[in-house]
């Protein structure tokens, strides 16, 4: 949020910090309202001055050209080429002097026009970024003081700082109540804004019917009309102020709307009254499928629950966000119905978000507007109204306030606030602060009290919340550092945590990077991936058919919880590839999320992903999905899980090829799959080199983790190594093979590996070789030679068995 220095003035001295701005940023900073900007703005008016034109005479070399002598202050005169038609003798002019920079990064130096010596320029507006056309150099007015800088005398001289203002500060997103803060800040008094107090006799209860129907969303409404208004240019002045904080002009009603806004931090709206049908304003919930068309011209579908203004035909503002086309303040308006209203934040916060429509009126609203200045802000904008447009403001007013929004006073003594920070709290000074915060104080007896705090502190509703302020208030480098006392033993962490993070640790030590998303995402986009959750189910990937709606998402991209790691995975594999990462690691621990009988449930999941081949020297190009089963084979291994197949079994997920997966069954249980995204899903998303992906369900593999780490002794006796080729049918599953031989060779198989498999022209058709090394080990005798022979017939005997598999 922007401030401007000038404008804060108005209501608290802070004169003292124009020539030491990061004083004022540094007590700002200190109370929680971070500065993170300050803006000169008389410094892009460096060496620009009033300057007049004390004699202009004809260019000698040009016809086009004047060559003037231009009185800058101070007794001292420049000569200056000027190329404009539009000035003549006496008149007060810009003058740009040598070392000015203007925009466009436009250096005046002295330089030489047509042989004639020329030390500076006459600037237009335009020239100055100040307009966006000109015709010919601007002419100031008589009195302009010669020699000032133009900076001071145009009003660009103010000094702008931009805060970071925390949600539950919204008080402080105006100029008034960030006064209010430094006032108490500084013990300084702060001074209100003129409010209109005389008005005509007629009645705006005449003119206008308003009905409030909704007042638990409405809790006050205020308006008042005005009459004989007359639209136009806002004012030098008014023009300037909001300008200086990144506003655009309007018109002048308009303007005053969002001065106010900016001022008070209460949103107006200001309603053509002539458009006004049948002169009736209803304060109302939409219909649903109702239409409405907003200032900006869009046209808007409402759903029924929003809150709105309407006149007898229909919406004429959608309440607390924007105002409709039909009812604006145009060129030819002259009678106004000004509202001044309260609306609920969370009224607010869902129109706004479910229609895509942030305005500055939302923003605030959504984070709170206090309820008891509504009526005086009214009042406020009235006042300047009648300065810039003229008119008649008429009396007998609306103000419908059925229930008044009251706070409970807050009981607290010092001694709390002295054992909570570890110093000595002041009761004087506690008492300063709360008279500074606006808060009524009630003094019980010496040190305790009963505190009602304002209605635009929202944040503080406890003893702890007036704790914080004094701290803030005083600084929170009083508080000193001290070691915390451990009366009892720290609680351990949590279990899954501790897995998490284990896992997350092996899998970075892997290569791989860790991502994490959001656990909301696009319903439409995650069907796409997710088209039969019966098959999810199967493989141990708990989820229902449909996922888990958001009441009030923050975009239909975000609009359900996900039910699987793979849709947020696959984007960011996406936007990594079209950034130019040809190739690539991810994994991602999060939950899903599903409704079981009637209740929620979050699910922990793993998925891990691959893209792109490796390239270089020692590269090895072999299948993608072969690495990424190693890194699973590996992370079992790290969790001391053995007992594990990875096999196809049952349909594969749509999205992966039919051909290149597999589910991953631990300990007889499903807990995922691995596999190849399919080529089609590549090329619809222009990714042209393979990916790989698993997703595991950790809430069933980490069944009875962390498991107690076993040791052994060290065997003294030597393994032996036996390899074996075997030929079988090309349709037989390698790992029904390598199961049988782990249970025919028993305790004595130290390790298995597969470091063959050949099918070709020396192979028969149908058929393929697969070659396994068995490392025997015992821990207890050396093997001899006839209980390895013994060994290895059991091996033979049961690839026989299992895959009808013989010895090449």
């Amino acid at each position: 949020m922007k401030i401007s220095l000038q404008w804060l003035n108005d209501f608290v001295d802070v004169t003292e910090f124009y020539q030491d701005t990061q004083k004022l940023a540094d007590h700002l900073t200190r109370a929680g309202l971070e500065v993170e900007d300050i803006q000169n703005k008389a410094k892009d008016f460096n060496h620009v001055v009033v300057g007049q034109i004390q004699v202009k005479d004809k260019h000698p070399n040009s016809d086009k050209l004047s060559l003037c002598q231009v009185d800058i202050g101070g007794g001292k005169i420049e000569q200056i080429v000027c190329g404009a038609q539009n000035h003549k003798q006496g008149d007060k002019v810009i003058v740009a002097l040598v070392g000015a920079v203007l925009p466009g990064n436009f250096a005046i130096k002295k330089a030489k026009v047509r042989d004639v010596e020329s030390n500076g320029m006459l600037c237009s507006l335009k020239e100055l970024g100040l307009a966006t056309e000109s015709e010919g150099i601007a002419i100031l007015p008589t009195d302009a003081p010669v020699g000032e800088l133009y900076a001071k005398f145009g009003g660009y001289d103010d000094i702008i700082f931009e805060l970071k203002v925390t949600p539950n500060r919204a008080d402080c997103l105006s100029h008034y109540g960030l006064a209010r803060e430094i006032g108490c800040l500084l013990n300084k008094p702060v001074k209100n804004p003129e409010v209109q107090k005389k008005f005509s006799s007629e009645s705006t209860k005449k003119k206008v019917k308003l009905t409030v129907e909704n007042s638990e969303l409405c809790p006050r409404y205020c308006g008042r009309y005005i009459t004989g208004v007359k639209i136009g240019d806002s004012p030098a002045w008014l023009k300037r102020r909001l300008e200086s904080i990144g506003m655009n002009s309007i018109n002048n009603v308009v303007d005053v709307t969002n001065y106010v806004m900016l001022e008070m931090g209460q949103p107006l709206h200001a309603f053509d009254a002539n458009l006004i049908n049948d002169q009736t304003v209803v304060v109302r919930n939409a219909k649903a499928g109702e239409k409405f068309k907003t200032l900006k011209e869009q046209e808007l579908t409402l759903k029924g629950d929003e809150l709105v203004i309407a006149d007898s035909k229909g919406p004429v503002a959608l309440a607390g966000v924007i105002g409709g086309i039909h009812s604006g303040v145009v060129d030819n308006t002259t009678n106004l119905f000004l509202e001044a209203a309260n609306f609920k934040a969370m009224s607010v916060r869902k129109s706004s978000r479910q229609h895509g429509v942030d305005t500055d009126s939302s923003y605030r609203f959504s984070r709170g507007v206090d309820p008891s200045q509504t009526f005086e802000i009214m009042d406020r904008a009235v006042n300047l109204i009648l300065q810039v447009a003229g008119g008649e403001a008429l009396g007998d007013h609306y103000d419908v306030y059925p229930k008044p929004v009251t706070k409970s006073p807050v009981k607290i003594d010092v001694q709390t606030i002295s054992d909570r920070l570890g110093y000595l709290a002041d009761a004087d000074l506690f008492e300063q602060y709360m008279k500074g915060l606006h808060c009524k104080v009630d003094k019980i007896k010496a040190g305790e009290y009963n505190i009602t705090p304002p209605l635009f502190r929202f944040d503080l509703e406890r003893d702890m919340d007036l704790v914080e302020e004094y701290a803030r208030l005083k600084g929170y480098e009083h508080i000193t550092e001290t070691l915390p006392t451990f009366a009892s033993e720290p609680a351990k962490h949590d279990e899954k945590y501790m897995t998490n993070h284990k896992m997350s640790l092996f899998l970075r030590g892997e290569g791989y990077d860790q991502a994490f998303n959001y656990a909301f995402t696009s319903d439409i986009e995650e069907n796409k991936w997710i088209t039969d959750s019966v098959v999810f189910n199967k493989l141990g990937l708990t989820m229902d058919a449909e996922a888990v709606k958001l009441r009030n998402p923050l975009s239909e991209d975000l609009n359900v919880m996900r039910r699987s790691l793979v849709y947020p995975m696959w984007k960011n594999i996406r936007e990594n590839f079209h950034a130019g990462n040809s190739s690539g690691k991810l994994f991602e621990i999060g939950s899903t999320f599903s409704k079981v009988d009637g209740t929620y449930k979050e699910t922990r999941k793993l998925i891990i992903a691959a893209w792109g081949e490796d390239f270089g020297l020692y590269s090895k190009n072999y299948p993608l999905v072969y690495k990424l089963k190693s890194t699973i084979e590996s992370l079992l291994q790290n969790l001391q899980i053995s007992a594990y197949t990875v096999a196809p079994n049952g349909d594969a997920p749509s999205y992966l090829h039919k051909g290149q997966w597999a589910s991953l069954v631990c300990e007889g249980k499903a807990v995922g799959y691995i596999g190849t995204v399919h080529p089609v899903i590549l090329a619809d998303d222009k990714i042209r080199v393979p990916v790989a992906i698993a997703e595991i369900n950790l809430d069933y593999l980490l069944a009875g983790q962390p498991r107690p780490t076993k040791f052994k002794p060290v065997s003294g006796f030597q393994p032996v190594d036996r390899d074996f080729a075997f030929v079988m049918g090309s349709d037989k599953m390698v790992g029904d093979l390598t199961k049988e031989v782990k249970k025919s060779v028993g305790v004595n198989l130290q390790s298995m590996t597969v470091f063959d498999v050949y099918e070709g022209d020396k192979m028969p058709v149908g058929q393929k070789s697969v070659a396994l090394r068995v490392r025997l080990h015992s821990h207890d005798v050396a093997l001899t030679e006839a209980a390895i022979t013994e060994i290895t017939q059991k091996v033979v005997a049961a690839a026989q068995k299992s895959v009808g598999a013989n010895l090449r």
